[in-house]
């Protein structure tokens, strides 16, 4: 009995643990909570009801994404990048996305692209639409996406450094007909994949990452 109970305190907490996670990481990538904005540990507690251990440990984790910088008595407060810090990020992921296109391409099933297929669909749904779940949305197509090149540890590299330029991302939708080209960029992805199109993916893959260069508001 007591070893039973024990076992599903520990099971609550994880899930917990995982849902808290998820919330905070997608309203920082949203932008809900801005770069240099402080997460004050007692307001997280109120909202999401959940205990001080499972806070800290949460911070922790988003910590280790690289999306908040905890110090000594300031505690944790989202990260800030400079122009430079970016664009070093960004050369770095379209190098490993390259990497990983080519194997996606060729390790890439037919089940598998029917399920990018229907993420696709999913996705388009809540672009169309600007839900709040666009963002969570996006991020599950291309993390699925990239999962099918079969490296884990490079799939680990490209999801670290996108969660890195957050920012950027969030603000690229608020550009004209970036919503309709993104759609526009998936469905040709999908298509290139059913070619078994290598050189074709790879450019779109590479052309779809988007990066201002006078992105004024990094400052």
């Amino acid at each position: 009995m007591g070893t039973d109970t024990g076992k599903t305190e520990v099971s609550t907490a994880s899930i917990s643990s995982a849902l808290v996670l998820r919330k905070l990481e997608n309203a920082i990538l949203s932008g809900y909570f801005k770069p240099r904005e402080r997460l004050i540990e007692r307001d997280l507690l109120a909202h999401f009801d959940v205990s001080r251990t499972i806070i800290r440990e949460v911070l922790k984790m988003l910590e280790g994404k690289g999306l908040v910088r905890i110090t000594l008595y300031r505690g944790a407060i989202v990260v800030d990048l400079s122009a430079e810090e970016v664009e070093e990020i960004f050369f770095l992921r379209q190098k490993l996305e390259a990497i990983a296109a080519r194997l996606v391409v060729e390790n890439i099933t037919r089940i598998e692209i029917q399920r990018l297929k229907k993420l696709s669909k999913e996705l388009e749904n809540h672009l169309s639409k600007k839900t709040d779940q666009m963002i969570e949305k996006d991020n599950e197509f291309h993390r699925v996406l990239f999962q099918t090149s079969g490296n884990s540890h490079l799939n680990q590299m490209i999801d670290h450094l996108g969660a890195k330029v957050h920012m950027v991302r969030f603000n690229a939708w608020s550009l004209p007909n970036r919503i309709e080209h993104s759609i526009s960029e998936h469905r040709a992805m999908i298509a290139a994949l059913e070619r078994r199109d290598a050189g074709a993916f790879e450019k779109l893959v590479i052309d779809h990452r988007f990066f201002p260069r006078t992105a004024t508001w990094l400052n």
